[in-house]
């Protein structure tokens, strides 16, 4: 009896082992491969469900895209067609990701892609040569696939479960050739050739080579959503080569650091949530250096009632030098700072690791004073909105000396114990004064001083003030306050969009936390005016409106250019 009992809980023990190390990435990304810089993945599925639930189908959504221009029936039969007889599954998940490689004269290659699963190979192989994807409607055979090349740069590729498409770009750099005195563009190579070689790479990789043995990529497949983002840093150190300041731990700091994140939609809301994951050497500095929250005071005193959005940050200022450190590079940035004589320190020590944004009142288009040429003397100009930019200050004698240097370069001036900005400034229409306590850049002299004079109470939403709370970065923008602000000037063929939009959407909310086990959370909300309609419904909605204008739009621009310019004058003369 014991011995039975043994042997049960040693399978219980084992098939827990299992469970837990299941991979719960989708099958079909074993040909998405480890190196993808970016993957996007939609559940189809899903989206069409929580459509239908509300009594909205596809063929709804196309008909009504489709109803005021009856010139494109080819266009909605293709689409109809890709639906209905390509034989793909649309059950399974569709994914987008992209490679980047270097090609065989150094030139930067991106391939985008596209792959989802088939049903029906021979549908699909049907459906292609029936339609109109190629010119070219011989399918060519490798060993793992078949394949049909555009000579344009795209290929399509599929075997029994999986099909395709991939999209080649490859950036040639000029270079100065000094015995023909002239810069020459390199040919590119033979694009063709590369895609058949990608693709059977793709198709032929094993699991350990791909996406799905990264840490965290099938993790984000445990919750339930209809889509999926994957991001990783890897591809980051190529990009940069070529500094002129080599760093040594570059490569460290840089590698295996990876975003995970889903998309839900939620009833009257849309819900983003996303994790980064980080290597150890990148963990160990964002624990060491881990900054406070965000800085609410520095709102309370903002002199409106119509706030359009706010953007917050806390961080500890002296992460950068914790980098520099890190990299081994702090005293190489010392020595070329030395002859302006100010150290990385001083820079990041001037401030004390606070910055807020306030924009308010767009649209509204009051005249107020915007340029200060002098004490006396206003210049007055019409107002897209307010703002305040509000950076307080750390050590004060790293933030004079800072400020001192700019005034010695003309760019700002010193009157008295503050800093204003100079001509420059002015110009762009912004309002800049400094001190020992903050550094604020306004919108204009008056919203600045009001500001201040901390005798205004802004009217913020108390939803977003108590979402702000304990979050190291946060955004908040009041959608339908700012679309409402530009309406009254829309009078192009989205203007009904433009009401639709505000209509629709609420607002949105984001922040993010300080990094903590591992990784950085952070949440993006879209919140709907129908907060009991599920947020695809109701957005849906918004999306069909705006194709429809812009169909129209598109129609009316074809119709006019055909009206200025005959057939008759040549295409060169038409598209100048």
């Amino acid at each position: 009896m014991k011995k039975s009992l043994h042997y049960v809980v040693l399978a219980f023990l084992l098939s827990g082992s299992l469970v837990a190390c299941k991979n719960n990435a989708p099958k079909e990304t074993k040909l998405i491969p480890k190196d993808a810089i970016a993957v996007v993945s939609l559940n189809a599925y899903s989206l069409k469900d929580k459509l239908q639930s509300d009594g909205i189908s596809i063929d709804t959504i196309l008909s009504k895209i489709f109803e005021k221009d009856t010139s494109s029936k080819k266009d909605r039969k293709i689409i109809d067609d890709l639906r209905a007889n390509a034989g793909i599954n649309w059950k399974e998940k569709i994914h987008f990701f992209v490679v980047r490689k270097k090609a065989a004269d150094n030139s930067d290659v991106t391939i985008m892609n596209v792959l989802a699963s088939i049903s029906d190979k021979d549908k699909l192989a049907s459906f292609i040569k029936s339609s109109d994807y190629s010119s070219n409607k011989n399918i060519q055979e490798e060993k793992a696939f078949n394949y049909i090349d555009n000579k344009e740069n795209s290929l399509l590729a599929w075997d029994k479960e999986h099909v395709l498409a991939m999209f080649y770009t490859q950036n040639v750099k000029p270079y100065y050739d000094s015995i023909q005195m002239k810069f020459i563009v390199p040919s590119k190579g033979n694009s063709s050739k590369e895609m058949i070689a990608e693709a059977n790479r793709l198709f032929t990789q094993k699991e350990e080579a791909s996406i799905m043995s990264v840490k965290g990529f099938g993790e984000m497949f445990k919750t339930n959503a209809e889509g999926y983002l994957f991001s990783s840093s890897n591809n980051l150190l190529g990009n940069l080569t070529g500094m002129p300041l080599e760093l040594p731990k570059l490569e460290e700091l840089t590698k295996d650091n990876y975003t995970t994140a889903t998309l839900a939609f939620e009833e009257g809301k849309i819900v983003v949530k996303s994790s980064t994951y980080t290597n150890p050497f990148l963990g160990s500095i964002l624990s060491k250096y881990a900054g406070p929250t965000v800085n609410l005071s520095l709102l309370e005193n903002y002199p409106s009632k119509n706030i359009n959005a706010i953007m917050m940050a806390s961080f500890n200022p002296a992460i950068f030098g914790g980098v520099l450190q890190q990299l081994e590079v702090e005293g190489i940035v010392n020595e070329f700072l030395k002859k302006s004589g100010i150290s990385s320190g001083d820079l990041y020590g001037a401030v004390k690791g606070d910055i807020a944004v306030i924009v308010s009142d767009i649209g509204i288009g009051a005249t107020e004073p915007q340029q200060r040429i002098d004490e006396l003397f206003l210049s007055k100009q019409k107002q897209i909105g307010k703002m305040i930019m509000n950076i307080p200050i750390g050590n004060k004698d790293n933030f004079k000396k800072l400020m001192d240097k700019a005034v010695e370069m003309g760019t700002i001036q010193k009157k008295g114990n503050e800093y204003k900005g100079a001509d420059l400034l002015r110009t762009m229409g912004l309002f800049l004064v400094a001190n020992d306590q903050n550094l604020i850049l306004a919108s204009d002299s008056i919203t600045y001083a009001q500001y201040i004079a901390s005798t205004n109470k802004s009217v913020i939403n108390k939803e977003a003030l108590d979402y702000f709370k304990g979050k190291s970065t946060v955004i908040y923008i009041d959608v339908a306050n700012t679309v409402n602000g530009f309406i009254k000037d829309s009078t192009d063929g989205y203007h009904q969009s433009m009401i639709t939009a505000k209509n629709t959407v609420k607002d949105i909310l984001g922040s993010s936390e300080n990094y903590s086990g591992g990784s950085i959370k952070a949440i993006f909300e879209v919140r709907m005016q129908n907060e009991k309609q599920n947020s695809l419904v109701t957005l849906m909605s918004l999306f069909t409106n705006i194709a429809v204008d812009a169909r129209l739009q598109a129609k009316r621009e074809k119709e006019m250019e055909e009206k200025l310019f005959p057939t008759g004058v040549p295409a060169v003369i038409r598209a100048n």
